[in-house]
């Protein structure tokens, strides 16, 4: 059982097309003086009394002298595009100790940290770790990766270090790929709206299956709102062990899927430098990234980024097939997902309808109430 399917046109800012975009002085919002004051002073305070990343919250890393900023980047990401970049990080300034404190501290104004691996980093070092293990994770590695979104609402990408080659980021909107799917190929959509199992790759938790017991629908809706959830290649690994085929029209769908997004007019590429960073709605937004190759084999030469994966507050409706049902996350964990009641807030701001986006918790986990 799917969730509804969106049969019309959906008209929102975050159905943007690269061709929407001029300039990167279109989506990207420079840091201020008074921005890069307000994160030295909380900086300051955070060193001052001994706190360490895992203690960093928004209540003791204030930044209220930018909360105007804050709004701003905020809205854009839950009501408007879903993507931006953040230029002007001191990344030339500060220890890259200091730099992660600084932006984890700016993260907690949005959400919570999330785990983003078995081994507990809720600020990712995104860097190749190949030349150690050949088989590490596909942010460890220096491997193209395809177009997928990750886990959890926000997604942050700071750029410390650039790469000697290669490295180009790139961003689609699934909206947008919805809307042009509906407009050319709309009998593809159904299976998009079924999708497939997903094979855990050694993510599972004590005692889970290494594959979902449900489906992972790739799009879902709730009341109107539509939102993206897509791996394409933890679905073939679940087909083999599970010993199917995957069915034809949805290997069909996910074909069309990746070509619209890769066309020219879809996919916003872009080289991000040292200092920028990326802002974006996991639900909304696709990304990718080209293969890349570092100077040296040293670590402090290394192309690298620091990832933040957030847990907001608001609008956290979920889609979870396992029944069909809508729950709540929790923000204490990934893995588990009970139900919580919405803020008032974010009850009014998700029921506005249409709507053009939503956040979903990870559905690759189990949801129990």
């Amino acid at each position: 059982m799917t969730t509804q399917i969106i049969n019309h046109h959906i008209d929102h800012p975050s159905a943007w097309k690269s061709s929407d975009f001029k300039s990167q002085d279109d989506y990207a919002i420079d840091l201020e003086p008074r921005h890069l004051k307000a994160l030295d002073v909380a900086l300051g305070k955070a060193r001052k009394t001994g706190l360490e990343i895992d203690d960093i919250t928004k209540a003791n890393f204030p930044l209220d002298d930018i909360q105007d900023f804050i709004d701003q980047v905020a809205h854009e990401l839950m009501d408007g595009r879903g993507f931006m970049m953040i230029r002007g990080w001191p990344v030339d300034q500060y220890s890259l100790d200091d730099i992660g404190l600084m932006y984890y501290g700016f993260g907690a104004h949005f959400g919570k940290a999330a785990s983003q691996s078995v081994i507990g980093d809720r600020l990712g070092y995104v860097m190749d770790h190949s030349d150690r293990d050949p088989l590490e994770r596909a942010y460890r590695n220096k491997h193209e990766l395809s177009l997928h979104t990750d886990f959890n609402e926000l997604i942050g990408m700071l750029k410390i270090r650039r790469a000697a080659k290669g490295g180009e980021s790139q961003y689609v909107s699934a909206i947008a790929v919805h809307n042009e799917i509906f407009a050319t190929r709309p009998d593809l959509l159904a299976p998009l709206y079924e999708g497939f199992f997903y094979h855990r790759r050694g993510e599972e938790t004590p005692g889970q299956e290494p594959i979902t017991p449900h489906k992972v629908p790739i799009f879902s809706s709730v009341d109107g709102v539509l939102s993206c959830r897509f791996i394409e290649t933890y679905m073939p690994p679940a087909a083999k062990e599970l010993g199917v085929d995957m069915p034809a029209d949805l290997v069909e769908a996910i074909a069309y899927f990746q070509e619209i997004a890769a066309r020219d007019d879809f996919k916003l590429n872009m080289l991000v430098e040292p200092g920028h960073m990326t802002f974006s709605n996991n639900f909304v937004i696709l990304h990718a990234r080209s293969a890349f190759e570092d100077p040296s084999n040293a670590a402090e030469k290394k192309r690298l980024f620091l990832r933040l994966w957030l847990v907001t507050k608001a609008r956290l409706v979920v889609v979870c097939l396992a029944p069909p049902r809508v729950v709540r996350t929790s923000q204490k964990s990934r893995y588990t997902m009970p139900i919580r009641s919405p803020s008032r807030k974010g009850a009014r701001r998700f029921m506005r309808e249409p709507r053009g986006l939503t956040t979903r918790a990870d559905p690759i986990t189990s949801a129990k109430p």
